[in-house]
């Protein structure tokens, strides 16, 4: 290691170590599995699923994030394939959801996607819309998940910035949305609404409320809403009434374009999969469009989503490889002689961020010193930070 090597990461220790103490003290929200597995055992219940699954989305394990959404069905058999998807697949051609999304948002003014929050690849995906929605004249970005008015002045999000947003590839999606000119702006509701008596029906209208109100004051562009699950519903939500989606559709007397993404997306495990999932060939989120040109959305016997985007089981992993042939990304080349201790949390931040307590734009548990990982990031300078299983700092490092 040269002398201006070692000078950068002497530079960049009190830094990070003034940003990690900051930074543990509130919690970082990246945790060792050991200690997922340990709170998941000692609370045996859904919600204690739940949130592993979302704390193994948080460290970048994709699939046991997914495995371990599955455990709150554990008897649940093979799903078989409806009369009605069977006869819709087989009458129809699969295209590219990225194509087709960006094709019809020209002739619309608000996008409304949804995800599942413990799925990364859902942020992966409407992170590849960002650039073409932006010039197709969409300029602000709402966020079910951010809490943070200080986003757009500082240009990346914090752990403060809200729960969900402090999981790396949201954050990541975030921050491409500012780099390119968006407007980022949250919308959820909070405990001084009260438009109804029944909670959900409460929070639904609240979204639409301060979707509405944003709209009304920030009138140069179009609009791309990113919501959780069932918020994108359009009809009637099994029996409950509108989702925010219908009712943002009537303060504005604008029909939105709404995108599911959640049901026939990748659920990690066979027989959790819908099995549209498994029949298609492609190896990128899909949408199916039959001999009529009708779009394929799901659920026939009600009004859910204009579309359903079906993604192909590993579809995650196949962008990964995909990101790594591409020009823009680059390799991190971690030298194993950092780590000093196993297991080991490594962090990686853009430059400038961690200090202020971004959001890592990755993070990898690393078990053994032959389970070093394969990194590739955008183009940048990153500074990585190394924990030890207490959470303390192992070591520090910066890669051009």
């Amino acid at each position: 290691m040269n002398n201006i090597t070692t000078n950068r990461i002497s530079l960049f220790s009190l830094l990070f170590f003034l940003s990690l103490k900051l930074a543990q003290a509130q919690d970082l929200p990246y945790k060792f599995t050991e200690d997922i597995q340990s709170k998941k055992n000692s609370s045996e219940n859904t919600f204690a699923l739940q949130l592993a699954a979302t704390d193994f989305a948080f460290q970048g394990s994709y699939s046991k994030a997914l495995k371990t959404w599955n455990e709150q069905r554990p008897d649940l058999k093979e799903i078989k394939l409806t009369p009605f998807d069977s006869v819709f697949f087989h009458n129809s051609k699969a295209v590219s959801a990225k194509d087709y999304i960006i094709d019809r948002s020209k002739n619309e003014k608000i996008v409304i996607l949804n995800e599942l929050h413990h799925n990364a690849s859902h942020r992966w995906f409407a992170t590849s819309l960002l650039k073409d929605l932006y010039a197709n004249g969409y300029r602000y970005l709402g966020l079910e998940a951010l809490d943070d008015l200080l986003i757009n002045e500082r240009q990346f999000a914090t752990v403060e910035s809200g729960f969900y947003t402090s999981e790396p590839n949201f954050g990541n999606f975030i921050k491409e949305a500012l780099d390119l000119g968006f407007t980022v702006f949250g919308y959820e509701a909070s405990d001084k609404d009260n438009w109804d008596k029944d909670p959900w029906k409460n929070r639904e209208i609240a979204q639409a409320k301060n979707i509405h109100s944003f709209m009304k004051n920030n009138t140069n562009g179009k609009y791309f809403i990113y919501c959780g699950a069932g918020h994108a519903f359009e009809g009637d939500n099994n029996g409950r009434g509108m989702s925010m989606a219908g009712i943002l559709a009537e303060l504005t007397g604008t029909n939105p374009f709404t995108i599911d993404q959640n049901k026939y997306s990748d659920k990690g495990e066979s027989r959790y999969n819908q099995p549209l999932s498994k029949l298609i060939t492609t190896t990128t989120p899909t949408v199916l469009i039959n001999d009529k040109g009708i779009i394929f959305r799901g659920n026939p016997s009600s009004y859910e989503t204009d579309i359903s985007i079906i993604q192909p089981a590993n579809s995650f992993l196949e962008t990964t490889i995909l990101l790594q042939k591409s020009k823009a990304y680059k390799k991190i080349i971690l030298p194993k002689n950092l780590i000093k201790k196993y297991p080991a949390m490594i962090l990686l931040y853009r430059k400038g961020e961690a200090e202020q307590n971004g959001v890592p734009t990755a993070v990898y548990e690393v078990l053994t010193d032959t389970d070093i990982p394969s990194i590739f990031l955008k183009k940048n300078t990153y500074e990585i930070i190394i924990l030890d299983k207490n959470y303390q700092i192992q070591n520090k490092y910066t890669s051009d």
